[in-house]
């Protein structure tokens, strides 16, 4: 439809990509191919980092045209070219899949126990959805769990999401799920 009638197709993977839905970048899910792309977090694997990207037929820019105090930091560009190229790296990106269809499972098991209503996402990019609005309620237990606490996050107050490290283990997805099972005993 975009291109029918002309219009540009811009796609923020700003947090869905860079190997987080279990895909270089989440748009591939979609069947679309954008003409612009916003990356940050994923693609400075801790550190502050963002790209704009476009189809060269869409550029404005020639190359050095664009300046600017933070532009091409050779450390920040070094991080950067580090984490695509372990996310390219063979087998990384079908072991996000994997683990990602491991915590669905997990989830799914958590929400048929609770009488949740299921969860949706994509890799492990993950929501689990609640049976009322007490999102907050269980961040704000799980956060002041002891010893340590359980980081979690309620982006709608009837949804858990996980956005587990993409190097995240099964052991440590299992661990996750039993602090979580606690902090709902304790509602």
């Amino acid at each position: 439809m975009t291109r029918k009638h002309n219009i540009l197709l811009i796609v923020d993977e700003v947090q869905s990509g860079c190997g987080r839905a279990g895909t270089l970048f989440t748009y591939e899910l979609s069947g679309i191919e954008p003409d612009i792309m916003t990356l940050g977090k994923g693609i400075g694997g801790g550190v502050p980092l963002a790209a704009l990207l476009s189809k060269a037929d869409v550029a404005i820019f020639e190359a050095g045209d664009q300046g600017g105090t933070y532009n091409g930091n050779p450390l920040m560009s070094a991080v950067g070219y580090s984490v695509i190229s372990q996310l390219v790296a063979p087998g990384f990106l079908e072991s996000v899949r994997e683990k990602g269809e491991y915590l669905k499972q997990e989830l799914l098991k958590l929400s048929a126990e609770r009488g949740f209503k299921g969860e949706r996402g994509e890799g492990l990019l993950r929501a689990l959805l609640l049976d009322s609005d007490k999102g907050p309620q269980i961040v704000e237990k799980a956060r002041l769990m002891q010893p340590d606490g359980l980081l979690l996050n309620s982006a709608r107050p009837n949804l858990l999401r996980f956005m587990p490290a993409l190097n995240v283990t099964k052991d440590e997805i299992d661990q996750m799920m039993t602090m979580r099972r606690s902090v709902l005993d304790s509602l």
